[in-house]
């Protein structure tokens, strides 16, 4: 009986806590990272559900969005407006905002922990809320509003109706929630103890990436993203055929989607987990996002692949830091695969995605890492002698021997002796019978190296011509010698970056081509001259290529001055999370413009951007073009009318100073209502740059402002009056500005009978 008895006091000190922490600790995954919950402090247990319009999601938290993640959770409301809406706790309406565009009009509800909740796309608010509203709109003259209330204005009980679902803002009709902490940072809605979506169904994987991440990775032998379709070998179990070689640092990526009970609409997935030979290296999952820093999904979603039409892929590694909190480990470098790191041979990976209901599917596949062997070449008396890094490494020699003008190759395949002295090959190849060797070393793996030549006499034919490239990536600068005829010699290359000198060491890819690698100097900005002495056909040439790079370092400050000063680039210490290699395309003459590349780089910080016109015009401006399309940064010239300066948040670009005096546009305006004495109008409106200034929008009957509806999706304006006007004549007055401050007016008379 004592013993039962101890038994049931354990139990309940081991579950009692566990029931308690429920309440304020959400569900994770034992892989999940700590910093992602540990710090949400509210009690999940107590929030109610926010509409009587169903459970059913059409969006989840965390989802892809160009410029943002997702920061709540999307609820159908049947595309029908007016279901109620209530308050999901205590507390009282700290802001109400009113907006033609984005999430329309919203409220934030502060409850007593300092958490929010918030309620947007909404058709209208209570009595209580929209007279407050009313009153606002009114003073300002205009539909939006953006109004921080006190906490004894407009309290709110749990489960009280405070608004109604509607389709303001962007979008069809729906009712977006969201939970933010007292920072206002969003934290996922169905942590929530009496939330959730139905869903029975697993995520599903379309496809796995893989991207090389340094000079020398390759995957299956290429040095770009590959990406391998999945084949579904069971239910919710996916395996990528064959077998990827790798080498060098890699990270995974993963493209993927959820659906869930009664719901059409593809989800994100709340968590992704990535094993190599059963070990977790990297997991994420979705209990917070930023909001302040919601641009830094570029840094988890792999924007590049997206933009060159090849898939939406989540990438399962940090090769930046950020500010992100989802994933774990937390650190830049996080998740990338280091081949060098694991034993030469088969592995496996499995990636795990995870629905929010526990649903799971995965996907498998095999490994060979690899580290390719290195050999040289040289010519030893009659014979050619090949020299190895690692002697063990190779399994088997490709000799390739061929006559000068032979269109191919005689090719033989050799079994070094692990014994051999000094890890040197000799084998013979008589010059007049063999023109030229081509030596590739293949370890036990089928891994190959870089193809090495030998001329034992060298062509009599001409030069041609030589050409020299470079590609800039996010850590260095490759570059690539093409010849029109067999490179001869190994080409003696080297940079020059202000004072400094030095040599890149070439390999050969090719007969004719050679490549090769430098990391930029951070603390020198302007011409970059890569000088080449190429052997071609046995004559020596000379060529050069220059470019402009302007590395941003990580922790600095600084500028640039380009184009003569035309454009001045200033950084400070916060700009980026690690140093950028800005590349900088020219200025067209009838429209001073420069792109500021890569325009996927994402920022931590601001950019300060200076720009001179060549001469003052009425209606200038500077503007700016990124993620989220154009945006005017100044419109407002020095005392010369010529000087604009703005900042650029976000990503990186093309800043631009345009020209725009085009008032807004007002058509297909009509008026009616006469007959019950209740006029009612619409209008729709444009602008063809800068954009609407929706404060300055604003509508008068009689020289008395009224409050229409203003629907910035559709560029459509609406009104109902709420009372009857006296019969007889009346005028109806529009006006209507740009960012820019460009102004239409239109008045229409209009009889009351």
């Amino acid at each position: 009986m004592r013993t039962g008895l101890r038994f049931m006091i354990a139990l309940l000190l081991l579950v009692v806590p566990w029931i308690a922490g429920r309440e304020s600790v959400p569900r994770t995954l034992a892989s999940a990272p700590p910093s992602s919950h540990e710090s949400i402090n509210t009690n999940l247990s107590d929030y109610v559900w926010p509409t009587d319009a169903g459970n059913i999601g059409t969006s989840t938290f965390g989802e892809y969005r160009r410029t943002h993640f997702h920061e709540g959770i999307d609820i159908s409301t049947g595309n029908r407006t007016g279901f109620r809406v209530f308050a999901v706790r205590d507390g009282y309406v700290a802001r109400i905002r009113v907006s033609p565009v984005g999430y329309g009009k919203m409220l934030y509800v502060r409850h007593a922990d300092g958490y929010y909740s918030t309620y947007a796309h909404l058709s209208h608010f209570n009595a209580g809320i929209d007279s407050v509203a009313r009153r606002e709109q009114l003073k300002e003259g205009c539909f939006s509003v953006d109004i921080d209330c006190p906490p004894n204005l407009l309290p709110v009980r749990k489960g009280e109706i405070i608004a109604y679902t509607g389709d303001t803002g962007i979008g069809t009709p729906h009712l977006h929630f969201e939970i933010r902490d007292e920072n206002l940072e969003p934290i996922n809605p169905l942590l929530c103890t009496d939330f959730s979506f139905p869903d029975r169904i697993a995520p599903t994987i379309k496809k796995v990436e893989i991207s090389p991440l340094g000079d020398r990775s390759e995957v299956n032998g290429s040095r770009f993203p590959c990406i391998f379709a999945v084949r579904p070998l069971r239910k919710n179990v996916y395996r990528v055929a064959g077998t990827i070689r790798l080498s060098g640092e890699l990270g995974f990526g993963i493209s993927a989607s959820d659906l869930s009970n009664g719901s059409g609409y593809k989800h994100g997935v709340y968590s992704h987990q990535l094993y190599i030979d059963d070990k977790l290296l990297y997991a994420v999952q979705m209990d917070r996002v930023p909001a302040r820093n919601a641009h830094e999904i570029g840094l988890y979603y792999d924007w590049s692949l997206r933009d060159q039409g090849r898939g939406r892929f989540e990438k399962l590694y940090a090769d930046s830091p950020s500010n992100l909190l989802f994933y774990s480990p937390r650190k830049a470098g996080a998740g990338i695969v280091n081949a060098s790191e694991f034993p030469g041979g088969t592995h496996t990976f499995r990636i795990v995605c995870t629905d929010f209901n526990d649903n799971k599917s995965e996907v498998t596949g095999n490994l060979v890492f690899s580290r390719p062997p290195m050999v040289e070449i040289e010519q030893h008396n009659s014979d050619v002698r090949l020299r190895f890094d690692d002697i063990g490494n190779v399994a088997r020699v490709l000799v390739s021997t061929r006559k000068h003008g032979a269109e191919t190759w005689d090719l033989k395949t050799m079994t070094p002796s692990s014994s051999t002295a000094g890890g040197i090959m000799q084998i013979p190849a008589t010059a007049g019978a063999v023109d030229v060797v081509k030596v590739v070393a293949v370890d036990s793996h089928g891994s190959t190296s870089q193809p090495a030549f030998c001329f034992l006499r060298k062509p009599d034919g001409p030069s041609g011509s030589i050409t020299v490239s470079h590609d800039v990536e996010s850590d260095f600068v490759r570059v690539r010698i093409k010849a029109a005829r067999p490179i001869t010699a190994i080409p003696s290359v080297a940079v020059y970056e202000g004072d400094s000198r030095r040599t890149i060491a070439m390999i050969p890819a090719a007969i004719d081509v050679y490549e090769g690698s430098f990391s930029p100097l951070d603390s020198f900005a302007g011409t970059r001259r890569i000088a080449a002495e190429v052997e071609v056909n046995g004559h020596k040439q000379t060529a050069v290529d220059e470019f402009e790079l302007y590395p941003i370092p990580a922790g600095r400050s600084g500028s640039f001055s380009l184009d003569g000063g035309k454009c001045i680039l200033r950084y400070d210490s916060a700009s980026v999370f690690k140093t950028v290699l800005l590349q900088v395309e020219g200025s067209r003459d009838d429209e001073p413009s420069y792109v500021l590349l890569p325009e996927n780089t994402v920022l931590r910080g601001s950019l300060q951007v200076t720009m001179t016109a060549a001469q003052a015009r009425p209606g200038q401006g500077l503007f700016f073009s990124g993620i989220g399309g154009w945006e005017l940064l100044d419109k407002s010239p020095s005392d010369n009318g010529t000087v604009f300066t703005g900042s650029i948040t976000r990503t990186l670009g093309e800043v631009v100073i345009k020209t725009d005096e085009t008032p807004p546009g007002i058509s297909r305006l009509t008026v009616g209502g006469g007959g019950s004495r209740r006029p009612a109008f619409s209008f729709r409106f444009g602008d063809n740059l800068s954009g609407i200034e929706y404060k300055g929008l604003k509508t008068y009957i009689d020289d008395t402002i009224v409050i229409p509806e203003v629907d910035g999706e559709h560029h459509k304006v609406t009104y109902k009056a709420d009372h009857p006007l006296e019969r007889g004549s009346h005028r109806l007055t529009i006006q209507i500005v740009d960012k820019m401050g460009n102004s239409n007016r239109m008045e229409r008379r209009f009889s009351i009978r």
